[in-house]
């Protein structure tokens, strides 16, 4: 048997319920004409006769009578599922809820995107929420999630990239390192210097440094590599080299006095953090939602230092305020 279009057993029903071709017309709109076609059609892919036709009325033959029962049955039941898919689509495009996925850089996972999504879950604990580090050695595949968060957005179709800010950067070291190596008094002596540097897939970028009107740029040949902040501040506070670092993610240590600035007057260019999603993706309220936050947070990103403090760093505020 054909399949059978749901249109043709709503027209169906219609005329057996209305008990007329021309009642059915006034109901729905619809031309006898193309009720009579879609009636003779239904007929046809059954194989039996529904209704007997006269002039002046319409009655169900014994196949009529049990399909019209299993008929307003389906639609009854399609109209209930209809009902219920609305609802969930309205209650995913217009409240907070369900699932998120997001993908980020290894340079913004760990020092902030996981301290951005830790907020918004406490805000949102209905949202399940799946976060992936992109490794940088192969093309992230943003079709598969919601979000991408990253300091280049790749050039795809349909993609959309809000540009949320820019995260200063600046050259750290251990008090210790220091004294052992000595301290750099120009950028051209850096290169004398152990270097921890963030792992690339490709080959190395180089690091414009600038002071007023002046500008250097250097390829830093490391002697430690690891694509993570938290281990490259690590290597740094064990003494093992000179890194750079977001400035946020330092305060604490800064603060604490076991990272200090190294040429403070020479200030590497700031890196732009991107949110890029599909543009069809961005209709739900949850994805606004978490973009807008993301905003809010790299434009107050010191107010959330805590986070990422070390736990020495924690335990001393936390004395002080005692």
């Amino acid at each position: 048997m054909s399949r059978i279009d749901l249109a043709l057993v709503e027209a169906f029903v219609l005329i057996a319920r209305s008990g007329s071709l021309t009642k059915a017309e006034s109901l729905s709109g619809v031309s006898k004409a193309t009720l009579s076609r879609q009636l003779t059609r239904l007929e046809e892919l059954l194989g039996a006769q529904l209704l007997l036709r006269s002039p002046r009325r319409i009655s169900l033959t014994e196949a009529g009578h049990a399909f019209l029962a299993r008929g307003e049955g389906l639609l009854d039941e399609v109209k209930g599922r209809l009902e219920e898919a609305s609802t969930e689509i309205h209650a995913l495009t217009t409240g907070v809820s369900g699932s998120l996925s997001l993908l980020s850089d290894t340079q913004f996972s760990t020092s902030f995107v996981c301290h951005v999504v830790k907020l918004f879950l406490e805000a949102h604990p209905d949202v399940r929420c799946q976060l992936d580090v992109a490794n940088g050695f192969h093309a992230p595949r943003i079709a598969d999630v919601d979000c991408y968060v990253c300091s280049e957005p790749p050039d795809a179709p349909n993609l959309v990239a809000r540009l949320l800010g820019r995260l200063n950067y600046g050259l750290y070291a251990s008090p210790q390192y220091l004294a052992r190596h000595g301290t750099p008094s120009s950028p051209s002596e850096l290169a004398a210097h152990q270097s921890i540097v963030m792992k690339e897939p490709s080959e190395r970028s180089q690091v414009l440094l600038v002071s007023g009107t002046a500008s250097f740029a250097f390829r830093p040949e490391p002697a430690f590599e690891t694509n993570d902040h938290w281990v490259m501040k690590t290597f740094c506070i064990d003494g093992l080299g000179i890194a750079l670092l977001p400035a946020f993610f330092v305060r604490p240590e800064l603060e604490q006095g076991v990272l200090v600035p190294v040429l403070p007057q020479w200030q590497p260019e700031p890196r732009r953090i991107y949110c890029a999603y599909q543009r069809q993706r961005y209709m739900g309220q949850k994805l606004r939602s978490f973009v807008d936050l993301m905003a809010r947070c790299v434009v107050d990103i010191d107010s959330y230092n805590y986070y990422v403090g070390s736990t020495a760093a924690r335990r001393r505020r936390t004395a002080a305020r005692t």
